[in-house]
């Protein structure tokens, strides 16, 4: 996660200093406080600070605390990663490893409000679509699926057709638009059309490329990153199943509560 902050977050000269020393130095961190990391990267400490709360932490304790998680179980994993010569035994044993790291790095980019607004959005709609393409498709598949299943009316598209969408009423459809890219140019035109037609549009994309993300009413983030093999496209399918499996237990969890008071 810290990874991709320091590629998409605008930053300062001194900013990009600081940057660049931690990149050259993976392990200053472990061993260095703030006032400590200012002399090393020849700014002060306030400037630390700012940089740190830039990146969405709370505070450098905060930043420190995430970049020793993800640096602990990105050398862990460095021997891990699969290759020509694994063995069925090495697979067995890794990739639970590398899943773990998945589903690690994709909690660290969910945002509680991002979704509270998104289950409302469910909660309130008459019917949910998805729009997806490629090896996605039958990641949305499979959630309208289980969402049928709770009764709620759910379908899947891997284009968009203009005339369905002009047929329903913008307040009575929510959709979903699937890109790990955030710049699927079918997904985007699925969004600018949809968003054209006043209707709520959420993203399930990677933070890399906010072409999507600018288009849609909210984003839910996955993991996009290409750090372990044997297949980056298994490995977002694995972030994007999390993301829409989260919204389908929550959805369940309000259902319930609803139908209960309802009683």
């Amino acid at each position: 996660m810290i990874k991709t902050l320091f590629e998409t977050t605008p930053l300062t000269a001194q900013e990009k200093v600081i940057v660049q020393y931690i990149q050259d130095h993976p392990d200053c961190l472990l061993e260095h406080n703030a006032k400590e990391l200012a002399q090393l990267t020849y700014v002060s400490s306030p400037t630390i600070i700012r940089f740190v709360k830039k990146l969405g932490f709370q505070g450098y304790h905060d930043f420190q605390l995430t970049y020793v998680q993800e640096y602990m179980l990105h050398q862990k994993n460095i021997s891990s990663r699969l290759n020509q010569e694994s063995s069925i035994n090495d697979v067995i044993e890794i990739l639970p490893q590398i899943y773990q790291q998945v589903f690690h790095e994709t909690k660290n980019m969910m945002q509680k409000a991002s979704f509270v607004r998104t289950i409302n959005y469910m909660l309130q709609a008459k019917q949910i679509d998805f729009y997806a393409n490629d090896n996605n498709y039958s990641e949305v598949q499979s959630a309208c699926l289980k969402l049928n299943a709770l009764g709620i009316r759910a379908q899947a598209f891997n284009t968009l057709s203009q005339h369905y969408v002009d047929t329903f009423q913008p307040q009575d459809v929510l959709s979903f638009v699937v890109s790990h890219s955030g710049k699927n140019q079918t997904m985007v035109d699925a969004a600018y059309y949809l968003r054209k037609r006043r209707s709520r549009v959420i993203a399930i994309t990677g933070v890399i490329d906010p072409t999507l993300s600018l288009i849609c009413n909210e984003s839910l983030y996955i993991d996009a990153s290409l750090h372990h093999l044997p297949s980056s496209i298994m490995l977002y399918g694995l972030s994007i199943h999390y993301v829409l499996d989260t919204l389908i237990t929550i959805l369940m969890i309000k259902k319930d509560k609803l139908e209960k008071n309802i009683v």
